[in-house]
């Protein structure tokens, strides 16, 4: 890819897209309904991506992926939108629906079947350590898949965080019992293994837990943050594990999609942010996954994949305009064995971040380098993405 015309053009969108975002007013959530009977707010969001790569697709993103391209390719598209609606019924039961699409219009990467459901999920909480969710929602695996898109460290996350055997994202439906004690949180999920109806004769069940515990500040809520911008000190440990028997799986290699097998996947992960002095503040992250696949049918390989990663973000102390700026960086690397064949993938990203009213209105930018092996393949990429929620 040529290197010096891509930053130079970044440049250009980055200037012009600064223009719109810092001119565009950025409020919380909108109350449309409060009373005796419970409260409704509704929350909008928006990411408009520009990205230049390479004519080579980045991997592990795709299970359909665009045809091959000639050229470098040159895209603006809409990454993600959301509507989410929280009906708060009674202090023990609150519904949520989150509607949207993701990557409307990219050359890069694959589009969401139309607007549709991403959440519908109601959570009772009887106390604060014993809640029940139940509805379509996000599997309880890795803290970067339980951060929104909307307010992930870089423009966006890990190669890592996508190997799940599923093209349905990062959700499923089902019903998972959780809570907060303290710094103590645990979350036991049994979902039915989407898509298994469309595509596989067998229908089997999927269990995942997550357990995690957290010093200095809890973090008891439903999702997370992928950096509080300089605002809490948090450090979390977290071990969790996912598996299904009967799985197929359309991300797998050519010849394999359509095999049955017993998944299993196990994780554990580390998150840190620290406030510093006169305004400076750090994040880091990092987690190290495996994964394992063993086939149905009789003399069929074991697939075993390993990946991990590592990312850190620095805040500046300095203000700049309206907002903050912060640097970011990470490693990432995943190794796949199948009997006498492995393959490896190397990721390099950094990017910096201007957050003009924390992750609801900011601007990130960054610049990664993939590299896969035994396929050859050498790519990079420039991303430029704006952020906009009320």
């Amino acid at each position: 890819m040529d290197r010096t015309r891509g930053p130079r053009r970044a440049s250009l969108l980055a200037a012009a897209l600064l223009a719109v975002a810092a001119g565009t007013p950025a409020r919380a959530a909108v109350t449309l309904v409060e009373g005796e009977k419970g409260k409704l707010d509704l929350e909008v969001r928006l990411m408009a991506w520009a990205m230049m790569t390479g004519p080579d697709l980045i991997p592990g993103v795709n299970s359909t992926p665009p045809p091959a391209q000639d050229e470098n390719i040159e895209d603006f598209f809409i990454r993600r939108a959301r509507l989410i609606l929280r009906a708060r019924l009674s202090p023990s039961l609150e519904i949520v629906f989150q509607l949207g699409q993701d990557n409307i219009g990219s050359k890069i990467l694959k589009d969401d079947a139309g607007f549709r459901f991403k959440d519908a999920v109601l959570n009772y909480k009887k106390t604060e350590a014993l809640q029940l969710a139940v509805g379509q929602f996000k599997v309880p695996f890795l803290r970067q898949n339980l951060c929104s898109g909307f307010n992930q460290l870089l423009v966006d996350r890990s190669l890592v965080t996508a190997l799940r055997p599923a093209i349905e994202g990062s959700r499923d439906q089902g019903g998972m019992i959780w809570g907060s004690d303290g710094g103590f949180q645990y979350r036991v999920a049994l979902f039915d293994g989407s898509d298994q109806e469309d595509t596989n004769t067998q229908s089997s069940l999927r269990g995942t837990t997550r357990v995690s515990w957290n010093w200095f500040t809890p973090e008891p809520g439903f999702g997370y943050t992928g950096t509080t911008i300089g605002e809490t000190k948090v450090l979390q440990l977290a071990a969790q594990a996912d598996a299904q028997n009967g799985r197929v799986d359309p991300r797998d290699d050519a010849g394999f999609a359509t095999e049955a097998r017993a998944y299993r996947a196990w994780a554990v992960e580390a998150y840190y942010d620290q406030p510093l002095g006169k305004r400076w503040a750090v994040t880091a992250e990092g987690a190290w996954l495996q994964r394992r696949d063993d086939y149905e049918t009789a003399g069929l390989d074991t697939r075993s994949i390993d990946g991990a990663y590592a990312q850190a973000g620095l805040l500046l102390p300095w203000q700049v305009g309206p907002g903050r700026l912060q640097v970011a960086g990470r490693w990432e690397e995943i190794e796949t064995a199948r009997g006498a064949t492995d393959g490896s993938l190397r990721a390099r990203t950094i990017g910096i971040n201007w957050f003009a009213k924390g992750h609801d209105r900011k601007i990130q930018f960054d610049h990664g380098e993939v590299k896969e092996r035994p396929t050859d393949l050498d790519d990079n990429f420039y991303r430029l993405s704006v952020v906009v929620a009320f």
